[in-house]
């Protein structure tokens, strides 16, 4: 029983050296960490990321940098379009920016199922001929 006690004290000694030994992380280096994008991560031609995801049977589209933290939005305004089964004439709406400038959301509720083609279109107002899209394959 002696013997037990030592080896698992010696075993405590050693795990508190080497974690001692171990270099510490540097402090206030969150900035170099990478982030996380919400709902389905799409990298964006010129750089950085949106993050697209349904949030109660609406969209909500959030832009994010290259490290994937949120920025304000580049663009004016979203739109969306999808096809679905129920109708001929695919179901289209737009998203506009919310409370937070890096988030858009459309008051549009989708009807399940919620896997089809997507289809992303980004605009700017102050350029008419500029336009950004993207065709994903959503499951939410």
């Amino acid at each position: 029983m002696k013997r037990l006690a030592l080896v698992a004290f010696a075993g405590l000694l050693i795990s508190a050296a080497h974690a001692l030994a171990s270099p510490t992380p540097p402090q206030g280096k969150d900035d170099d960490k990478e982030g996380t994008v919400a709902g389905t991560p799409v990298q964006r031609s010129q750089g950085g990321w949106i993050g697209i995801e349904l949030k109660g049977n609406n969209w909500v589209l959030t832009f994010y940098n290259e490290k994937k933290k949120p920025i304000p939005a580049d663009v004016s305004s979203a739109v969306f379009w999808w096809p679905v089964h129920y109708q001929p004439n695919a179901e289209r709406t737009e998203l506009l920016p919310s409370d937070n400038a890096a988030v858009f959301s459309s008051p549009y509720s989708v009807r399940a199922p919620h896997t089809f083609i997507l289809h992303v279109v980004l605009l700017k107002e102050e350029k008419t001929d500029y336009t950004e899209s993207y065709v994903i394959n959503y499951s939410g």
